[in-house]
């Protein structure tokens, strides 16, 4: 039984480690999902500036009467091609999760605002990445600020998306849209961390 409480207690010691090591990061920040104003920060700086690790997720934050996310294919994100897509999110409030290293490419449902820059490139590293620098893939494309992608990644962003979700909350939206904070908080990691040790307890 002691074995058993003990082990309980360290799955959920490592679970809470790897959720407080996420980080979400809200898309256009106060801005959310939306065709950039004059003077503002394109989202391809943004995302330059910004070292996406596996397991992190963006929030993007729209009108979901008048607008969309698109996952889809390199030649889809240079086009604004709106009419193939691997994944459309249109639930106003998606929460979408880096699943693997390389590149994937967003743009907007509507195409007049694809064109107008509303279009995103997130580089994600991969594991053991030095400098949080995306893994060597020998074909694809730096984002630019100019929102162009040049080549195909080595590695289609096909992979599976996560389901439309609402964030529970979303957390307060830094300047400019950069990181706007783990999934647990210090507070709430630890929190966690004494109701687990308190069941594992309970247990035995």
């Amino acid at each position: 039984m002691a074995r058993r409480s003990c082990g309980l207690g360290l799955a959920c010691f490592a679970l809470l480690v790897a959720a407080a090591g996420a980080t979400q990061y809200k898309v256009g920040g106060d801005n959310g999902w939306a065709v950039p104003d004059a003077g503002a920060e394109p989202f391809n700086t943004w995302a330059e500036k910004t070292s996406f690790q596996i397991g992190d997720t963006l929030l993007f934050v729209y009108p979901k009467d008048k607008d969309s996310v698109l996952l889809v294919e390199p030649a889809d994100y240079n086009a604004c091609n709106t009419s193939s897509y691997d994944k459309q999110f249109d639930d106003g409030s998606t929460t979408f999760t880096l699943d693997r290293a390389g590149a994937f490419f967003f743009i907007s449902g509507v195409e007049n605002n694809c064109r107008a820059n509303e279009k995103l490139i997130v580089m994600v590293a991969g594991a053991g990445a030095p400098g949080g620098s995306p893994s060597p893939t020998p074909s694809a494309p730096a984002p630019s600020s100019g929102g162009d992608a040049k080549a195909p990644p080595s590695s289609s962003p096909n992979a599976p998306a996560p389901k439309n979700s609402t964030a529970k909350g979303a957390p307060h939206a830094a300047g400019g849209g950069d990181k706007n904070g783990a999934g647990l908080t210090v507070a709430g990691f630890l929190a966690s961390f004494v109701a687990c040790i308190a069941y594992a307890t309970l247990a035995f």
